[in-house]
């Protein structure tokens, strides 16, 4: 089991436990390896919405590299918010394949990689 991962998940995993919008949360997937390791969660929200958050992660250098990640958000009634996910399924938007479904059905390009730490701020910001 690699440590550096397991430090990451153990960090997220907190970072769940503080945020004041995140009612009650699920680890459905908690798999460390020697170099990578995936994490799924499932989380209701304060709002009676939900979101499902995955991790796909390699640690390279004592970094953690985001390999592959998919984060769907949507509100009480089941409607998309928004989904981060990097499937090359829109490879000609700007740093690709890196992009963001909207509720409004669009697709658009993020300049940031989103990871789990960045989605949470971005759901208690909306939900403030």
């Amino acid at each position: 089991m690699n440590p550096i991962i397991s430090q990451y998940f153990d960090t997220a995993e907190a970072r769940l436990i503080q945020s004041p919008v995140i009612v009650s949360y699920q680890i459905l997937r908690r798999e460390i390896g020697v170099a990578d390791g995936k994490l799924r969660i499932k989380m209701v929200l304060s709002d009676g919405g939900n979101a499902e958050l995955f991790e796909y992660v390699a640690e390279s250098g004592s970094c953690i590299r985001l390999l592959k990640y998919s984060f769907h958000w949507q509100d009480a009634h089941g409607k998309l918010k928004r989904q981060w996910d990097n499937a090359p399924h829109y490879p000609n938007l700007p740093n690709a394949p890196h992009h963001v479904h909207s509720e409004d059905d669009s697709i658009q390009e993020v300049m940031r990689v989103p990871d789990v730490f960045f989605v949470i701020g971005e759901i208690e910001k909306a939900l403030k």
